[in-house]
């Protein structure tokens, strides 16, 4: 009876440490579970360091990313310029359109100082070399879309419009600008009173008042490049296969 006393305290033994699960006690296991149940830190670099990016991100001016007085997109290359007194609207669209044609840093006093108000001719005699000319399209109409549309966006070249009323010109005075984009009734241009590029629909832009020298448009066309000629010497009967004319 003892011997089977002990076998049957023995068996209740065992099932006590089952029940209770395994017991481990290396040091190893026990760091282990340390690392596990303990909360991590941040060193005091690494939170200084953290405060100090977001501390700059607060500082992140997106203003700085449209460079809005730089424009560069679908349409025309033109970096737009206020004019320097209220009278020369006319001459700073010749300038930007100049510059933008020939690579140049032309301003309104410039333009004004060889040419005056002669604005066609400031823009022909400029641009004749660097193979463009310039013409008078007439007054802008709601047919004038058409070309205007193909001159800014597909041949990327600016169009000058002159226009009048409270948009374009408070003082009633008329006023001179540089259409460089256009998107179904939108029109993108750059506008000399301050310098910027703004937006306007179509519509505005025909039905403006109109300008003392009427709403005319000023287009650009690109020259056809100069034929070879052939030298006299190269042609072998210069009067005929006999000689004789």
């Amino acid at each position: 009876m003892s011997k089977i006393d002990r076998v049957e305290n023995r068996i209740r033994q065992i099932e006590r440490r089952i029940e209770q699960g395994p017991q481990i006690n290396s040091a190893a296991f026990q760091k282990l579970m340390a690392n596990h149940s303990e909360p991590k830190t941040r060193s005091a670099g690494s939170q200084s360091a953290a405060m100090n990016k977001l501390n700059n991100m607060s500082h992140f001016n997106l203003s700085g990313i449209s460079g809005r007085n730089n424009y560069s997109g679908p349409g025309v290359d033109v970096k737009p310029l206020a004019q320097s007194n209220g009278v020369s609207c006319g001459q700073t669209s010749v300038a930007m359109c100049l510059n933008s044609l020939t690579g140049g840093n032309l301003t309104d006093m410039d333009v004004d100082q060889h040419y005056g108000f002669r604005l066609l001719e400031a823009l022909k005699n400029e641009s004749r070399p660097a193979g463009f000319d310039w013409r008078d399209a007439g007054n802008i109409t709601s047919d004038s879309w058409a070309m205007i549309d193909r001159k800014v966006n597909q041949e990327k070249l600016p169009v000058i419009v002159a226009l009048n009323g409270p948009e374009f010109s408070p003082s009633g005075r008329g006023h001179i600008v540089t259409i460089i984009k256009t998107d179904a009734d939108t029109v993108t241009y750059a506008d000399p009173a301050d310098g910027q590029v703004k937006t306007t629909n179509k519509s505005n832009m025909v039905n403006a008042p109109s300008h003392p020298d009427g709403n005319f448009l000023f287009v650009a066309d690109r020259m056809p490049p100069p034929q070879p000629q052939t030298p006299y010497a190269a042609n072998p009967f210069p009067m005929g296969p006999t000689g004789m004319l």
